[in-house]
């Protein structure tokens, strides 16, 4: 049987600066003299870009040996072959007394049973826990603060605007007016062009995570007594920046496009107006995102009418105080930490002592010559392998490959090995890639957040290679030719749905220079088609100094790894 092992895998806007009059222009040119902007030639960036390749580490081996070690829990009754006896796949090799094995596994699973039983047991008091209210028991009394905050979160909640104050974008709720985010403007006209409202095209809202919309909105996406079809639309909750604003991020076209808040759990609706049966009350409003009826009440009444029921209801609560119940958790959730590594514990005992339980015999998994056969009742000395089966086939290096790679391998292609030992370069050809992903990196190595599949590739020339041996292979992954300019995507920042670059003039002083982005590399490096070239100076397009017209200087010499 092939034996599949790792290969591991190493694989915002600048301000504009305007002429104010009098005494505030002279204050204002007087700052302006003090702002300078660092800059550095574009050749220091430059990222290059040579083709795609991934180095990976693998293991020599004879897929088609297998070696037995004896188990000392388990004594050997019986031997069916001795050195020099040609064995096929399925032969039987050895035999072990299983009398004393069948009572330990009956044991384990009464012991594995009465831990799980008692597991659960503290896992159902966690959740009643966990669910319980701490009680309070003193007679409730009116909290003037928060019913002062209450107050004040009410004039909050009856002056919202439409859209967040940060970012016009971003609705807090939708009328019949509401304009989708994907509109666009006739540049000939200057009118804004919807767009279809189709299941393919729908009108597309970007919204607070609790926007509501009023029934007039509804209303304007049903369909038109003149025939016209109900609108398609979809609302996403949007990710903010620390300012408040829309957090935008590329596309697999390199255009950027707001980031959708995944975080929240209802962050994306979908509505078609032609289901929509009748008109709906223009009055009443509804959440986006859940669909209830939003009713607008006031926290301060809501606040004094429980408060009055829960005075003249209240008595004596029974149950936890609050530092009752963090106490009592905190015990409970120490007592299940600790069974359940009894419980994982004793499991791997058990399917430890199951897989050699159904007849206890060793069976031959691969077709070849006994070379070695030792004393069942002797141990053997320096971890030797007490029945060794060798096959005739080659060698092969087996490994894991990621998941971001898959597309760039198959069965059949031929990598490039060079081994540890001796240096020397071979060719070796992937002969299977497993189906399903494997539960680590043999290697220890590799991004965590990322699957891996084994693979094994067979080795042309393996005259120079031995059993067990280290070798590193390079996969191409990628047909890109080398060259072009290719710097940090931090560098290029969006306006108007242009790219640009803050670099300096021939009077040193910072400019907006607009370029033509191509597509994005190694994750982080855009690529630069015109607009920008290795003899500009270029300034990173952030912060207080980035502002077009400001003097420049040359940034110090800087160290690059």
């Amino acid at each position: 049987m092939k034996i599949k092992r790792v290969i591991a895998a190493v694989v915002g806007s600048a301000a504009a600066v305007g002429a104010v009059a009098g005494g505030i222009y002279g204050y204002k040119a007087y700052q302006d003299q003090k702002l300078v902007a660092e800059v550095q030639p574009v050749s220091n960036i430059n990222m290059g870009y040579w083709g795609d390749s991934a180095t990976s580490y693998g293991m020599v081996t004879n897929d088609s040996s297998q070696e037995i070690y004896l188990d000392s829990s388990k004594s050997a009754k019986q031997v069916f072959v001795q050195e020099g006896d040609t064995v096929k796949v399925g032969d039987p090799l050895m035999e072990y007394d299983m009398a004393e094995v069948q009572i330990d596994i009956e044991r384990k699973k009464i012991e594995l049973n009465t831990i799980e039983n008692n597991l659960a047991m503290a896992t159902h008091k966690l959740d009643s826990l966990k669910n319980a209210k701490p009680v309070d028991k003193t007679p409730p009394k009116i909290n003037t603060e928060e019913l002062q905050k209450y107050e004040e979160q009410d004039r909050i909640n009856n002056s919202i605007p439409e859209t967040d104050e940060k970012d016009p974008n971003i609705y807090n709720f939708l009328t019949a007016a509401s304009i989708p985010y994907n509109v666009t403007r006739n540049e000939e006209t200057g009118e804004l062009v919807f767009p279809a409202g189709t299941a393919e095209d729908p009108y597309i809202y970007y919204c607070n995570a609790n926007a509501y919309a009023y029934g007039g909105f509804f209303n304007e996406i049903r369909p038109k007594e003149d025939g016209t079809p109900g609108k398609h639309v979809v609302f996403y909750v949007c990710r903010k920046d620390a300012d408040g604003k829309m957090l935008m991020e590329p596309d697999a076209e390199g255009k950027l496009k707001p980031v959708i808040d995944t975080d929240v759990t209802d962050h994306t609706a979908q509505l078609n107006g032609n289901s929509i049966p009748a008109d709906y009350d223009e009055s009443r409003m509804w959440y986006l995102f859940t669909g209830k009826e939003y009713i607008p009440t006031s926290l301060a009444d809501q606040y004094m009418e429980e408060f009055m029921e829960h005075a003249t209801d209240w008595e004596e609560p029974k149950g936890y105080t609050k530092e009752e119940l963090v106490k009592e958790i905190a015990e409970t959730e120490k007592e299940i930490k600790s069974l359940d590594i009894q419980r994982r514990q004793q499991q791997l005992k058990l399917e430890s002592l199951q897989q050699t339980a159904a007849d206890g015999i060793v069976y031959a998994k691969v077709d070849g010559i006994v070379k070695t056969v030792g004393d069942p009742e002797e141990f053997q000395e320096n971890g030797a392998a007490f029945l060794v089966v060798a096959g005739d086939d080659g060698l092969y290096v087996s490994g894991t490959i990621s998941e971001l790679l898959l597309g760039d391998i198959s069965v059949g292609t031929v990598v490039t090995a060079n081994a540890w030992e001796s240096g020397m370069t071979f060719d070796a050809t992937i002969t299977e890639i497993s189906d399903y992903p494997v539960s680590g990196n043999a290697m220890g190595e590799g991004n965590p957040n990322v699957s891996y599949y084994s693979y094994t590739a067979y080795i042309e020339d393996s005259s120079a290679l031995r059993n067990g041996e280290y070798v590193d292979l390079s996969i191409a992954t990628g047909e890109s030719e080398a060259g072009g300019l290719f710097i940090e995507q931090a560098y290029v920042r969006e306006e108007n749905g242009k790219s640009y670059c803050m670099i300096a003039d021939e009077n040193n002083r910072l400019k907006k220079q607009y370029v033509v982005a191509g597509r994005t590399v190694y994750g982080t490096a855009v690529e630069i088609k015109s607009g920008l070239s290795e003899d500009d100076r270029i300034a990173f397009p952030y912060g207080k100094n980035a502002v077009e017209g400001v003097a420049v200087t040359d940034a110090a010499d800087m160290m690059y790894y």
